[in-house]
């Protein structure tokens, strides 16, 4: 009976190598149980190669495909500037699957950015007075010149915000008119696309840049700062090309036809800012 019992048994029960070859690895046996834990936020499917456009704020992971200034149980400040420094160092991300949604989030967004960012412009007026200490003392002296100046700034301040906000909104717009231009049949997305790109100022104006510095040393500031030249093209051309679905040569070209059209229109906006400070200080 124990010879017959022992010619049943499998090869790999009496050989402990046999045996170790045969038993499958206790990790593989777990992976290949548990199903993906990362899905597409847009698709939901787990072997999906990367979804470009976000038509809905939500899909079919279950996963709320939105902005940090949008995403509920944060203060007002992180998500602003959580917000800003996505839309900054990280364009292609956020840009390239702007969700849609309505316009009042943004546009507290938009402007709380540029507030912060032109009152971050303040110091600024200090270093005047060690480049031309005698231009100020005598502003200082004269009670018309200083009620003129402070007159001026109180005015030039918010104006500035808003014509920021103004600038970014016509880019936004102009984008959208060019992806038309260039084929795309999608309803734009470029006023959220103009008031959320406000977080680029906010970023690498001075405050942003002291923020930044303390944070991650003066390193990040650094690239902070370069990323004033670059992130606009960057994020034109990714929400072009992932919302629009542009392939790659007319995004460029949709993208320099919307940098010259608000440059233009930018100007004329200055030339309006300037007339109405001018005349709201006298």
């Amino acid at each position: 009976m124990q010879r017959a019992r022992r010619a049943s048994q499998p090869d790999e029960a009496r050989d402990p190598a046999l045996a170790d070859r045969a038993t499958p690895d206790h990790a593989l046996v777990e992976l290949s149980d548990v199903p993906a834990a990362v899905v597409c936020a847009s698709c939901g499917e787990p072997d999906c190669p990367g979804c470009l456009a976000l038509d809905e704020s939500t899909h079919a992971s279950g996963v709320v495909a939105i902005v940090p200034w949008e995403r509920p149980g944060l203060s007002v400040l992180s998500r602003l500037w959580a917000t800003a420094r996505l839309a900054t160092l990280s364009p292609r991300e956020m840009f390239s699957g702007l969700p849609d949604g309505d316009l009042r989030a943004p546009l507290t967004f938009g402007i709380l950015a540029e507030a912060l960012a032109v009152a971050g412009l303040a110091p600024l007026l200090f270093g005047l007075t060690l480049i031309a200490p005698d231009m100020v003392q005598v502003a200082l002296r004269d009670p018309a010149v200083r009620d003129l100046l402070l007159r001026a700034c109180s005015i030039a301040g918010p104006a500035l915000a808003l014509l920021m906000v103004v600038l970014h909104v016509i880019h936004g717009l102009m984008i959208d008119r060019a992806a038309r231009r260039a084929g795309s049949r999608k309803r734009g997305r470029g006023l959220r696309f103009g008031l959320y790109s406000c977080g680029w100022d906010l970023v690498t104006l001075p405050l942003g840049l002291f923020v930044v510095a303390l944070s991650d040393g003066p390193a990040a500031a650094g690239r902070a700062l370069a990323a004033a030249l670059t992130t606009p093209a960057l994020a034109t051309r990714a929400y072009l090309g992932g919302f629009h679905a542009l392939e790659p040569q007319r995004a460029r070209a949709a993208a320099r036809h919307a940098g010259r059209m608000t440059a233009a229109l930018g100007c004329l906006s200055l030339v309006a800012l300037a007339w109405f400070v001018a005349f709201a200080a006298r």
